[in-house]
């Protein structure tokens, strides 16, 4: 039995075997490089016995060899792949169960039986090219490169992708080599093996991306501070993983708008639990804003769509002005492309930004004595307080007013979905209720903003929406007020324990 510690990613660049081949050739790495023809067929029931199990059944064909494998239960760290594998030469091309050993089996599986039910579900062919690296350190990494097809029932889809395998040493330096080949390959993270891309293909099912709980993470009170940052850490670097495969898939500002908010979550943990980190973190979190930063124009981007959208909510009030609807489609012009977003999701520096992630999530942590508990509760204190302290609960405010509070108020509310499990759920939802009022009320205030603005540029400005205009956002404002009033005096759900 042996464990599999790998990276997969996919590949989207041309050229990938000579790129790599002449990177590491002038790194002066020690490697020697082979090539294969891979054939694999995987194995099941008909109720899916393995996969329910959380195992891979497949036969291996290569250079007239058979081998049987059987991978069972792993973990999967934001696409870092540890499965224990058992690998048996064999020489008929069917599995023999018998053949495994018997610890691997769950006491709810007859091995008699199962081999009685298997059938073939899928296939993967591909040609794999192989590095064996040897780093100065005197770790050694297999690095693979597979080009081919999962097929099954007549449908298919490709492979191409990179994988790295630890075979000696630290995951450290799997991640250094990693790292090297993000300057000469486009590549990104994959948390789907092939046989579940095959499984997938076999029930000829779409993609179900799973969909973060945006509004709480998996974090309890028996968890220390260090576990808890790690938790929600690699809770949002798989959805941010998912969210970018979901964008790749069908690109709409509504799944880029989850990879900005995933990445604004990341870092507020960076922010929360500073005091907690290494040094190193500190470069991190600094990644994280360049990227947030870099994506900034999606929220833009998103009131321009809602603008121009002819089935937006203001749409029908805009074409009082014909001039006022075609400037905004040239601002949304400018903005950058799904093919300008793609190159940034494949890049070098964001690729290295999610291994630096994944590096945090393997690092042994110190844990202070500091319990969760109270930390948790004294950081809500700290960022609830904030909000609005320089105004009054009776005093109307102004557009500006509210717009200035918009990331105060986000980073106090990012404070909750860090440690929104720890507290009683209907006092929270209760608390949250009106602050989200006013953040969804800011956003349209946002929207608003944008009109006011393209307003101002027109040679000739319509009376009438101007004046739709100017009523909508004083409307908007008393809303706002009230819920404002309401959410100053909102008993603080997270006090009913002592600090």
């Amino acid at each position: 039995m042996v464990t599999e510690i790998e990276l997969k990613y996919f590949v989207t660049s041309k050229n990938t075997q000579e790129n790599i081949t002449q990177l590491f050739t002038e790194q002066q790495l020690s490697f020697s490089c082979v090539k294969k023809k891979l054939s694999n067929c995987y194995y099941d029931t008909t109720d899916l016995n393995f996969r329910h199990h959380d195992m891979g059944l497949r036969i291996r064909g290569c250079d007239g060899q058979l081998e049987q494998t059987i991978k069972t239960a792993g973990v999967v760290i934001a696409g870092l792949h540890q499965r224990p594998e058992y690998n048996v030469d064999i020489e008929n091309n069917f599995p023999e169960l018998a053949l495994f050993p018997a610890e691997i089996w769950q006491s709810d599986q007859d091995v008699a039986q199962l081999q009685k039910l298997l059938i073939p579900l899928f296939s993967t062919d591909f040609t794999r090219i192989i590095w064996l690296v040897t780093l100065s350190s005197g770790s050694v990494v297999e690095v693979a490169f597979d080009l081919g097809n999962i097929s099954s029932d007549g449908r298919s889809v490709s492979i191409c992708e990179v994988e790295l395998e630890l075979v000696s040493g630290t995951t450290s330096d799997l991640l250094f080599l990693a790292k090297m080949i993000f300057s000469v390959v486009s590549v990104r993270p994959s948390s789907q093996s092939k046989a579940a891309r095959g499984y997938r293909l076999w029930k000829n099912t779409p993609v179900n991306y799973e969909k973060p709980i945006t509004d709480l993470l998996p974090i309890d009170r028996s968890l220390s501070i260090a576990a808890a940052f790690s938790t929600g850490l690699n809770h949002c670097l798989v959805h941010l993983h998912d969210h970018i495969e979901h964008y790749i898939t069908a690109p709409s500002l509504v799944e880029l708008e989850k990879i900005t908010e995933t990445l604004a979550l990341m870092r507020h943990g960076f922010w929360l639990f500073t005091d907690y980190l290494p040094e190193k973190s500190v470069k991190i979190r600094n990644e994280l804003s360049h990227f947030i930063h870099l994506l900034s124009w999606v929220d833009n981007a998103v009131n321009l769509q809602e603008l121009t959208n002819k089935t937006g909510n203001y749409r029908h009030k805009l074409n009082y002005s014909e001039q006022l609807v075609e400037q905004l489609r040239i601002e949304k012009r400018r903005l950058p492309t799904s093919d300008d977003v793609f190159e940034l999701l494949h890049g070098k520096r964001f690729n290295t930004l999610q291994a630096d992630l994944l590096a945090m999530l393997l690092t042994e942590q110190t844990d202070s004595s500091d319990l969760l508990l109270p930390f948790a509760q004294q950081s809500l204190t700290n960022n609830m307080s904030i909000l609005f302290a320089d105004s009054t609960k009776t005093q109307p405010l102004t557009s500006e007013q509210y717009l200035s509070q918009a990331k105060l108020l986000n980073r106090s509310l990012l404070t909750g979905t860090w440690f929104g499990l720890l507290f009683d759920q209907e006092e929270r939802k209760q608390y949250r209720a009106p602050w989200l009022d006013i953040q969804q009320g800011i956003s349209e205030l946002q929207t608003l903003w944008v009109i006011q603005q393209q307003l101002q540029t027109l040679d000739e400005k319509p009376t009438k929406l101007v004046s739709w205009q100017g009523s909508k956002v004083e409307g908007l404002l008393i809303a706002l007020d009230s819920s404002r009033k309401i959410a100053l005096i909102m008993k603080s759900y997270w006090l009913e324990e002592s600090l």
